[in-house]
């Protein structure tokens, strides 16, 4: 199988700073999205390290019979301590910190990681399905059996994260595994398109631009805007296709 990609990101119509980051690395089957937070500077420079990290550990190749699951979880645990340890070089990045959602594709299988509320979302037959769910006091509410009706209330809980990447010494990385097969499509983006565009508006984006992925893109990023622009906006998407695909 093959790996095509594309990816955007754009500051949106409210912030002045591009706090987020991605990679794109279709020779390594890999994509990911990196939402800085911290102030001014900490938020950006926490996502650059991050992405950085994560790309470099990749490329370095894997040791024998390491499997693609846990180089990602190693990659994105360096990045943790990288960022974790900005703020001894420069204290005024003190308090940043990053979401991470990564997806590396070995073979057959898709490995999906992810830190905070960042997303991928897997397109098969026309029909998404969020692979990754939100590292969110909302979420660990739920989890508790605590269901919070309050619109207000939601929100605030909902954008309150459990987890990131830089903010402690170590870092609870998910990760899953799941097949991938020609056709597939995955999309990973930051909350700025996720919280203006829903799962269904996502996927007729996808439908609509067919091969073209860098339209699809551009066009996540245009829907995003045209709802308000409340924040940064990133999207990656990566394709699988068959080893006899031609793309026009």
């Amino acid at each position: 199988m093959k790996i095509r990609g594309a990816a955007r990101t754009d500051p949106g119509r409210v912030r002045r700073e591009n706090q987020d980051n991605f990679g794109l690395a279709t020779d390594l089957g890999l994509g990911f999205v990196a939402d800085g937070m911290g102030g001014h500077a900490g938020g950006r420079r926490a996502s650059e390290e991050a992405a950085r990290v994560i790309t470099e550990s990749l490329a370095a190749g894997a040791p024998g019979g390491t499997d693609g699951g846990l180089r990602l979880r190693r990659a994105i645990e360096e990045a943790n301590r990288r960022v974790w340890t900005l703020p001894e070089r420069e204290p005024a990045l003190h308090g940043l910190g990053t979401t991470v959602a990564a997806m590396l594709v070995e073979g057959d299988v898709g490995h999906i990681a992810h830190v905070g509320d960042s997303r991928v979302y897997g397109i098969r037959n026309g029909v998404i399905e969020a692979l990754t769910r939100d590292h969110s006091y909302l979420n660990d509410l739920a989890d508790r059996g605590v269901e919070l009706t309050d619109p207000a209330l939601r929100a605030r809980y909902e954008s309150v994260l459990t987890r990131a990447v830089g903010v402690a010494p170590t870092v609870d990385v998910e990760v899953t595994s799941r097949p991938v097969a020609p056709g597939d499509t995955f999309l990973l983006c930051s909350d700025g398109v996720y919280r203006v565009l829903s799962p269904e508006q996502i996927a007729t984006i996808v439908k609509q631009g067919r091969e073209d992925l860098d339209a699809i893109c551009a066009t996540v990023i245009a829907r995003a805007n045209d709802g308000g622009g409340p924040d940064n906006c990133t999207v990656v998407v990566l394709r699988i296709d068959s080893d006899d695909t031609v793309v026009r």
